[in-house]
């Protein structure tokens, strides 16, 4: 069991044995995501040379982190042309959540449009976050996420497990492919 499903197996019940068959479930559902997102980054870097490898670039998980906070703050404030700014803008660019997929900007852009003009207040945690350096321009990060999220009248809570594969471009760090695998409630009883 990697460190992430351990922490979220630490916060569940001991004796919930349906709670920790679901942690197991979308733990081995994530582990053909991730290996594909690591697949897909890695295609677009150059091959590998036989020198030993070099330590991860100074600097790389500070500048991913900070584009994380950004992308946090940026939903906090319901600010699109932040959000925008944090997304890759291209047809490889990919979001999951909740078993759907969105692919490409042109696709992704409505959704998070929609997601921010429904809210009239979004609150995002991000804890336990860990960053894992692909190259000296792409990296995937991992935490755990709560998302509220209110229309002035309901209040959604959303528990789960985040991922986010970024690449460096010219104008900084960008998220090429996002993950969101939600913790049902009726799943932890």
């Amino acid at each position: 069991m990697d460190s992430t499903a351990a922490r979220i197996a630490q916060h569940l019940t001991v004796g919930d044995r349906r709670a920790q068959a679901h942690c197991r479930d979308t733990q081995s559902r994530m582990k053909p995501i991730g290996l594909a997102l690591v697949a897909a980054l890695a295609a677009g870097c150059p091959p590998r040379s036989a020198a030993p490898t070099a330590a991860p670039p100074v600097g790389l998980a500070a500048g991913v982190k900070g584009t994380i906070e950004q992308w946090r703050q940026a939903y906090e404030v319901r600010s699109m042309d932040t959000l925008a700014k944090l997304y890759s803008h291209d047809a490889t660019l990919a979001i999951v959540q909740d078993g759907a997929i969105e692919r490409g900007w042109a696709a992704i852009e409505p959704v998070l449009r929609g997601r921010l003009a429904r809210a009239t207040a979004i609150r995002v945690r991000i804890t336990e976050l860990q960053v894992a350096p692909l190259a000296a321009d792409a990296a995937v990060a991992t935490g755990l996420m709560t998302r509220e999220s209110t229309d002035g009248t309901t209040t959604v809570t959303e528990n789960g497990v985040l991922m986010l594969a970024l690449r460096k471009d010219d104008t900084g760090w960008v998220i090429a492919g996002e993950h969101y695998s939600l913790r049902r409630l009726e799943a932890i009883r």
